[in-house]
């Protein structure tokens, strides 16, 4: 059970879309939770990611996002499904509410399957700079387990994903996969050591592990 998180515009209903594509590659069996309930347009782009995959999703018109979540796990379950992904209201680290909100999504997962969200994925907009890194932070503390980084599509050098390793030394999160562009196939599992050669303008070592 993997549970989505960010601001508004980070891309994640989009990544939700690609994340769908990538698992469908590796042959495991998808169900999306449209737990975003406060935009409309929200579940209908997650319904037209969820068609163009093949994929069911589960969804509320207005409903509670934890209930969504709650529903979802347990239809997963029930159908023998590999992989939930669960969509959240895109919201900011200064509204609180919503930001509490997220752990009350968290323990319907919970209620519904043990040890679940195994994942708790923050996207963040690659091309922020510096209020990227302010989002990583603020997410932290609601016990996120790895990034995602989007819209690296050229334009941008990333220098945000320095930053923000830099920014954990200790106990860096795992960045998962980036996002270079619009199509499903545009969601990639991220390399550190491609993108650091890229970074600096190095040919990339095929022999290197």
């Amino acid at each position: 059970v993997m549970m989505m998180t960010g601001v508004n515009g980070a891309g994640k209903t989009t990544t939700i879309g690609k994340l769908s594509k990538f698992f469908a590659a590796v042959e495991k069996t998808v169900l999306l939770a449209a737990g975003d309930t406060f935009r409309a347009a929200a579940r209908e782009q997650l319904a037209v990611w969820g068609e163009r995959n093949r994929i069911d999703v589960i969804s509320q018109e207005g409903g509670d996002p934890a209930a969504v979540a709650f529903d979802a796990v347990n239809a997963a379950k029930a159908r023998g499904i590999d992989v939930v992904i669960v969509d959240t209201a895109g919201r900011l680290p200064t509204q609180l509410h919503l930001m509490e909100e997220l752990r009350r999504i968290h323990r319907a997962q919970a209620k519904a399957l043990e040890g679940a969200p195994h994942e708790v994925l923050l996207v963040v907009d690659g091309t922020n700079g510096q209020n990227a890194l302010m989002q990583v932070k603020a997410f932290d503390g609601r016990h996120i387990s790895g990034l995602i980084i989007t819209k690296l599509d050229g334009t941008a050098k990333g220098g945000v994903l320095v930053a923000i390793a830099d920014m954990r030394r200790d106990n860096p999160l795992p960045i998962y996969f980036v996002g270079v562009g619009e199509k499903l196939d545009d969601l990639q599992p991220f390399r550190a050591r491609a993108f650091a050669n890229a970074l600096v303008g190095l040919e990339e070592d095929e022999s290197a592990e």
